[in-house]
């Protein structure tokens, strides 16, 4: 087990969303989650991109952290979410470019199909 990471939602199984959430408009579940998101250790580098009403919650980190250190970050906000509004949130973390610089240099690019 990760320090500070909990695996209490790992083995539960079909988390859904409140009637609440899922009858909220997406303005108003991410100004829910604003505005509590500021009692969360590190809120100022998250910004909320969307939230869906089945749960799934996209957003962007606004520092850049190394991806050991991010999926703690993610995992310990995710946790923290599904407490403290809704047990079926999801958190997503919009897709990030490629930051290879040897592989930029041999000029192979990685692409990313966001259509999926």
């Amino acid at each position: 087990m990760i320090k500070g990471v909990s695996l209490e939602f790992a083995s539960t199984p079909n988390l859904v969303t409140s009637e609440k959430w899922e009858s909220s408009s997406e303005e108003e579940r991410i100004k829910e989650i604003n505005s509590l998101i500021k009692n969360f250790p590190g809120y100022e580098n998250i910004e909320i991109i969307n939230a869906h009403n089945d749960g799934q919650v996209s957003l962007g980190l606004n520092v850049v952290m190394a991806a050991n250190e991010r999926g703690v970050f993610l995992l310990d906000f995710e946790e923290w979410i599904k407490k403290n509004i809704d047990i079926g949130i999801s958190i997503w973390h919009e897709p990030i470019g490629d930051k290879n610089s040897l592989r930029n240099l041999r000029g192979i690019e990685v692409t990313i199909n966001e259509e999926l």
